[in-house]
């Protein structure tokens, strides 16, 4: 993972802002992942995110099933970014992510779980 991947938005990866996040959350079969950190998630989290740290999630490809879906949620956008471009490397290609993260998640007005 390099560090324009933090902020360069990589071929391929849907981005969704709050009300769209929710609706893909509702309508599909979507795993939601949080990469951000243990303390982060623990202070309030979306309702049936996985925590999945940026910093583990190379170790984790293996759990990830290549013909799933995956929405992808940070504090604020880069790290999920990031995730992304490292699961669209490695032949993950449904991929979306919350544009602004938890953020933009909470000025929406959007509920979290503890």
């Amino acid at each position: 993972m390099g560090i324009m991947d933090y902020f360069r938005t990589p071929d391929g990866l849907k981005e969704y802002d709050p009300e769209e996040f929710e609706r893909m959350m509702r309508e599909g079969n979507h795993r939601v992942i949080d990469v951000r950190t243990p303390p982060e998630y623990g202070r309030g989290h979306i309702q049936g995110s996985e925590l999945k740290p940026l910093g583990t999630l190379k170790g984790n490809l293996a759990s990830l099933d290549r013909n799933s879906s995956y929405l992808l949620v940070c504090a604020t956008g880069h790290r999920s970014r990031a995730a992304a471009a490292t699961l669209l490397r490695n032949g993950i290609s449904n991929v979306g992510h919350l544009k602004g993260g938890m953020r933009a998640w909470h000025g929406s007005g959007k509920a979290t779980e503890k």
